[in-house]
């Protein structure tokens, strides 16, 4: 991945911004296989199967996925009408934002004004 952040570290990135989406009122609704290819900036590449959890908040359905720019991996909400989409990305944002302009992001995509306790 990125030689100033482990996977483990950045799929707890994940996993928090998840935790901000029930926060804030989303339901998880179930899982969703995919696999992805992923290009390194090396040119390689490498094929992953991955799980992503759905949520459910108003009218959308919501995963958690990430973009990985040369300088360093973001985080990105995809928004669709169904379970299994087509889902649609929103702006991706730094996965090392201090945590509360992370959750100033997350509060902002879903259109939550403000910060519950």
């Amino acid at each position: 991945m990125y030689s100033f952040v482990t996977k483990e570290d950045f799929y707890e990135r994940i996993r928090y911004t998840e935790n901000l989406l029930e926060k804030y009122g989303a339901e998880y609704v179930g899982e969703f296989s995919r696999r992805n290819l992923q290009i390194r900036t090396d040119g390689t590449s490498v094929r992953e199967a991955n799980e992503q959890r759905v949520y459910k908040y108003d009218a959308d359905f919501i995963r958690v996925d990430s973009v990985f720019f040369p300088q360093k991996p973001h985080i990105v909400l995809e928004f669709s009408d169904k379970f299994d989409g087509p889902y649609e990305d929103a702006d991706p944002f730094p996965y090392d934002l201090p945590k509360n302009e992370f959750e100033h992001e997350v509060r902002f995509l879903l259109g939550v004004e403000k910060e519950k306790p």
